[in-house]
């Protein structure tokens, strides 16, 4: 019976008189299901604000039909997160959305925040909040006035400051300031920004940055800059020059170092990459690490040449062989010569790849 009435009280096509004998069904679950449907009346809602359970309220409160007087009843319970779906309903005032900026439990000021009619004057009060986590939201909040980002950019707390340098709508001068800051991370945060606005040159002064969070962050602009990039290739952090492998952008001269570089996860980035050319294709089939060269037939269908794949199909490497085997492009003489392959694995994948992609039954 509770799933009937659960999957009526959840119906689109119920009608109001209905939902509100459904309001008042001992069943939680079925209430539940009122105050979260649409089409409710705003009678059952007010029924449910004052007899359900914490749960129920919350969904009264976010549901679009509640009138103004519930959500002010609402707003004062004793339970946090009621008050925090207050201040989370599309429908509440701007009134009531001040006096919850005001809430003492940092979890509803949150939420505030995050409310499209948060106002600007909400942002300054908010922006000024005893607790690290509500400034911070104001921080990457994109209708914050610039004066209050600017405020915030000094904040004591670096996840603040760092939100502060993310935030697309922070003021230049104020992101430029920020690349001074102690902490890395906040440093790191402002780079796309500044690389959208092409601010290159400013950028280039982080090259040298001891923290390798902000030299990883230069490697993954996208437009490719010599006086940045180029000087990234030689970056002592593993994780800097493999960024710079998988950068859409990366010159040939710059790809050719990068394949000799002496890290393997180095190489292997540059494996995975498409439209490499017969000079890299010829060093990567020769790495010293057959998982780089096992990559180079790991899903490749469209772009890799036929040598190279014969070549793998003849490596000392079973799992090299075995990955060209389940390549659905490798030619179809070659998977007969795998088929025979000492390894089983190897022999048995050929078969399956034969008769998968080509119809051949062995």
């Amino acid at each position: 019976m509770t799933v009937t009435l659960k999957k009526e009280a959840n119906g689109k096509k119920t009608t109001p008189a209905r939902l509100l004998e459904l309001a008042k069904d001992p069943d939680p679950s079925v209430q539940l299901a009122v105050a979260k449907n649409v089409n409710t009346p705003k009678l059952a809602l007010e029924y449910l604000g004052r007899h359900g359970k914490w749960t129920i309220l919350k969904a009264v409160a976010l549901n679009p039909k509640v009138s103004a007087a519930i959500l002010e009843q609402l707003a004062k319970h004793k339970q946090a997160t009621v008050a925090e779906a207050v201040a989370q309903s599309s429908v509440i005032s701007v009134g009531l959305l001040e006096q919850l900026a005001r809430h003492p439990e940092p979890r509803v000021r949150r939420a505030v925040i995050k409310n499209q009619k948060c106002t600007a004057d909400l942002h300054v009060l908010l922006g000024a909040d005893p607790d690290p986590l509500v400034r911070r939201d104001v921080a990457c909040s994109m209708d914050c006035p610039a004066a209050v980002l600017e405020k915030l950019a000094l904040d004591l707390s670096y996840g603040t400051r760092m939100m502060v340098g993310w935030n697309i709508t922070t003021p230049l001068h104020t992101k430029r300031a920020l690349l001074k800051d102690p902490e890395g991370l906040v440093r790191s945060a402002v780079i796309p920004g500044l690389a959208d606005a092409e601010e290159f040159s400013l950028l280039q002064t982080l090259v040298q940055d001891p923290d390798p969070e902000v030299r990883l962050e230069l490697a993954r602009i996208e437009t490719w800059q010599a006086k940045i990039h180029g000087l990234l290739l030689h970056d002592p952090d593993i994780t800097v020059r493999e960024a710079l492998a998988e950068n859409p952008e990366l010159p040939k001269k710059a790809l050719l170092h990068l394949i000799k570089d002496s890290n393997s996860e180095v190489r292997l980035a540059v494996a995975k990459r498409e439209k490499l050319d017969k000079t890299m294709l010829e060093l990567l089939c020769q790495d010293p690490d057959p998982e780089v060269r096992r990559s180079l037939a790991y899903a490749r269908v469209v772009d890799l040449p036929k040598w190279v794949l014969e070549r793998l199909a003849k490596d000392s490497d079973s799992h090299v062989r075995w990955q060209v085997a389940y390549n659905g492009s490798t030619p179809i003489a070659t998977l007969h010569q795998l088929r025979l392959d000492p390894e089983k694995e190897v022999s048995q994948k050929a078969i399956e790849t034969l008769r998968d992609w080509h119809g051949v039954t062995v």
